[in-house]
């Protein structure tokens, strides 16, 4: 995006690449599963008014090269506060989507004190709150014997549009948007991405977000395909430094309005303002 600069540092010896800009105190995003910096794009317009941004592509997605090592939520965040000491930042407010909300919650484990306010969006924060049929649809996905398979039909346009219209993200998705996941898609490790994926889905993070006496926002959407949200509802009940911002009408997949809905959520959020007043708006005290 041109109002952003690429920069690239490195980690481990291996290539990493980060978007930088924006105004105000800083704050780290970690994108989503075969993502890049660019899953932020939605978001942009509100962040880059309020916060200085760094947004890496996490290693084996995007530009940025794999690990060496194992691609898991505490690597990848290690990885992430590379680019954050490259942009020389210190003190910030962190970001995850989806999976990348695992990353996200590693960095505030690594520098406690570093870390102002967090903001999460569909996190998988406990296996529990992760709907049954997908954990079990990608146990057999991620099996050695199965996940070579995997990996062809994702590269596959048609295959993956299938899988992710009727699995994942409904048929209301900007093409754009579509188009641009495919491309991620396309340029992950498949090792990184299997790793990762079996990282997040054992990861427990509900404590963390619910004691570390940080503020909090988690959005999530009424009808998301990946997260069971009556279960995180009553996971988050009690803890009064979260709020819970839950969009009606909307899926896991990223629409005008969900993104315009989004951006609203955000803006009050850093800002210190009162949510938008709705019925789907929930504090989680």
């Amino acid at each position: 995006m041109s109002w952003l600069e690429e920069r690239f540092t490195t980690h481990e010896g291996r290539p990493l690449r980060y978007l930088t800009g924006g105004s105000g105190p800083p704050m780290l995003l970690c994108h989503g599963f075969i993502g890049s910096a660019e899953n932020f794009d939605d978001w942009f317009p509100e962040l880059l008014q309020r916060r200085t941004v760094v947004v890496p592509d996490l290693p084996g997605f995007g530009k940025s090269a794999p690990l060496a090592s194992r691609h898991d939520g505490m690597s990848l965040a290690c990885a992430t506060l590379a680019a954050a000491d490259d942009a020389r930042i210190e003190r910030y407010d962190v970001a995850g989507l989806c999976l990348g909300s695992c990353v996200a919650l590693a960095v505030q484990r690594l520098r406690p004190d570093a870390v102002d306010r967090v903001l999460l969006h569909t996190p998988l924060l406990k296996p529990r709150l992760v709907r049954r049929r997908l954990r079990a649809q990608w146990a057999v996905m991620l099996a050695p014997v199965v996940y070579s398979g995997v990996v062809w039909l994702g590269h596959q346009r048609w295959a993956s549009d299938v899988y992710k219209r009727f699995m994942v993200e409904g048929t209301d998705v900007d093409p754009v948007a579509a188009q641009e996941n495919f491309d991620n898609q396309m340029r992950a490790n498949p090792q990184a991405a299997r790793e990762w994926l079996r990282d997040g889905l054992r990861r427990d993070d509900l404590a963390q977000v619910r004691d570390s006496g940080r503020r909090a926002m988690i959005i999530v959407a009424r009808h998301d395909r990946i997260v069971d949200v009556i279960r995180v509802e009553r996971a988050l009940r009690g803890a009064s430094n979260v709020s819970l911002a839950i969009i009606e009408d909307a899926g896991h997949g990223w629409t005008e309005a969900m993104g315009q809905r989004q951006r609203e959520f955000i803006a009050a959020f850093l800002d210190d303002r009162p949510l938008p007043s709705q019925s789907a708006v929930t504090e989680a005290a």
